[in-house]
This record gives C-alpha cells, sequence and structure tokens, in this order.
C-alpha cells in the first residue's frame, strides 16, 4: 500500500523556477509558461514539435494528501511531485487542559 501519490510531468522548455505548483488536500494544479527563444525564422522550419506560451493542468487526487509534507524536484524539464497520503488510521492521544 503506498504513503505517497507520485505526479510526474514534464516542462521542458520552462526555468525550473517558472513553474507554479498549487496543492490542496485532493487537487494539484501546475501552471508556467515556456519562453521561445527564437534563433530561426518561422517560414525556415520544417516542421516543429515544441510549444510555447503558458500551460496549466489541474489533477484531482485519489486520496486526500498532507500539503505541508509534499516535495516537488526538477530534472531535465521533468517535474516530480511526491505527494504523503493522509495516514487516516493513525490515532494521538489528545492531553486534556484544565481551564
Amino acid at each position: 500500500n503506498a504513503v505517497a501519490i507520485i505526479v510526474q510531468t514534464m516542462c521542458s522548455g520552462a526555468r525550473p523556477e517558472d513553474p507554479s505548483v498549487d496543492i490542496s488536500r485532493d487537487m494539484v494544479t501546475i501552471s508556467g509558461s515556456r519562453k521561445e527563444t527564437r534563433t530561426i525564422k518561422e517560414e525556415d522550419y520544417f516542421t516543429q514539435e515544441l510549444y510555447w506560451g503558458s500551460f496549466s493542468r489541474t489533477i484531482t487526487l485519489p486520496e486526500e494528501i498532507d500539503p505541508d509534507e509534499a516535495e516537488a524536484t526538477e530534472k531535465h524539464g521533468l517535474l516530480i511531485l511526491r505527494l504523503p497520503k493522509i495516514d487516516k488510521n493513525r490515532q494521538t492521544k489528545l492531553k486534556i487542559k484544565s481551564i
């Protein structure tokens, strides 16, 4: 039984500091922008498979996660999110304060 949800997405063309990752207990939104550095004139391309401009994707998670323990890493354009699941079976003693 996995203890975390892993999300991997390609953010090639965006600088590592550009993508924004917003998380809640049940949703992740990844957004950013890819900026084109044009070195070839448009009419000189034979084919082009790179996409420029803004991007955003929202993922509804299958289980609740702990946003405070989430981690994001990036390597060569691959963004990896590690989202620890909430342990619903975890119990703790609550101390009663006298007031």
